[in-house]
């Protein structure tokens, strides 16, 4: 991963390294303090229909814009993983979700934003409402499980296989 931390965002001067339990840590000399470049957490709903069928949105932003995907985006401050999960199953499909089960905890890098992403993804036990693309989506549909279209992430992947092993 590129070096996303060059200056102090408490004091604005300068960073160095130093070593801390094993690893090296970014460090604010005049601070005394260490920088943590932590990863960047979001959060995905997994939606299955009455047909169980799959609900996709059709990205039109970076990255994977123009493939299909989970509803899902970043966590906001105050927000739990599965609130995040289901405001943006709302946001981006103007599906409602109800009773989120977790799936899985997923790592992945990100090249796009230069940081790790830990992914949580939620199935959704109930929902309500016809899917209609949001404003970050041109499309929202359910897929046949044999039907899938190629997804943008290698996540979403995987939090749909593990979904389908704990039952759908």
């Amino acid at each position: 991963m590129k070096e996303r931390w060059q200056y102090c965002p408490f004091c604005g001067r300068e960073l160095s390294k130093m070593m801390d339990e094993g690893r090296e840590r970014i460090f604010c000399v005049p601070e005394k303090r260490f920088i943590y470049d932590n990863p960047v957490p979001a959060s995905t709903a997994v939606v299955f229909d009455d047909k169980g069928r799959i609900l996709l949105v059709l990205r039109n932003r970076e990255p994977g814009s123009g493939r299909w995907a989970l509803p899902g985006g970043f966590i906001e401050i105050g927000e739990s993983p599965a609130a995040a999960a289901a405001r943006e199953l709302e946001e981006e499909t103007g599906v409602r979700g109800c009773d989120p089960v977790l799936v899985d905890v997923i790592h992945e890098e990100s090249e796009f934003y230069g940081t790790s992403l830990v992914i949580t993804g939620y199935r959704f036990e109930k929902s309500s409402g016809a899917p209609v693309a949001g404003d970050d989506a041109d499309d929202a549909a359910f897929f046949e499980l044999d039907a899938l279209p190629p997804l943008a992430f290698r996540s979403h992947e995987l939090l749909i296989r593990k979904s389908l092993r704990q039952g759908s």
